[in-house]
């Protein structure tokens, strides 16, 4: 596709109204980039409106508009954490679904929309952020301060695990 001039992004958070554009961009990741297959974008669209209208206290989105047209978005999604004696609300939480279609890439718009999701975990006096990005956006989060860590373990429970037991 040809590179976008249109005007630079507004970023914003997402209210429950923009449900079918951010259904849209999802869609769009993970079927065309992803290959993914499963439900037909209307089925889609239906099922991901009502998880997100079930969700808004957990998650938060923000779109990146260009000239009317949203071209981006990234989530926060805010988990409780275990109190302690000398935090009793302590929050986490995980960027998620960070996505700007391609023609619009480059152009800072991942960027300040991961600002706004940083400013919102901020905000919300969340005490670490945690984010799995593609390897293409990996300087990106470094870049806004986002450090690798050997504090964290991950666990793919979607595909098959095999444990081989200790000799």
């Amino acid at each position: 596709m040809a590179r976008s001039t249109a005007s630079p992004a507004r970023v914003r958070r997402a209210g429950i109204e923009d449900g079918a554009a951010l259904a849209r961009l999802r869609w769009l990741w993970r079927t065309v980039e992803r290959a993914e297959n499963g439900l037909s974008a209307p089925e889609f669209e239906t099922a991901f409106r009502a998880w997100w209208r079930s969700h808004q206290d957990s998650h938060t989105a923000y779109i990146a508009e260009c000239d009317g047209d949203v071209v981006g978005m990234a989530w926060l999604a805010v988990f409780e954490r275990i109190p302690q004696p000398r935090d009793i609300g302590r929050l986490a939480g995980n960027v998620q679904s960070v996505f700007v279609i391609d023609e619009y890439r480059n152009q800072g718009i991942g960027r300040a929309l991961v600002d706004a999701v940083i400013a919102e975990a901020r905000g919300r006096h969340v005490g670490y952020l945690i984010v799995h990005p593609s390897q293409r956006a990996y300087p990106l989060y470094q870049r806004l301060g986002f450090a690798a860590t050997t504090r964290f373990l991950h666990m793919d429970l979607d595909s098959p695990v095999v444990i081989t037991p200790p000799e």
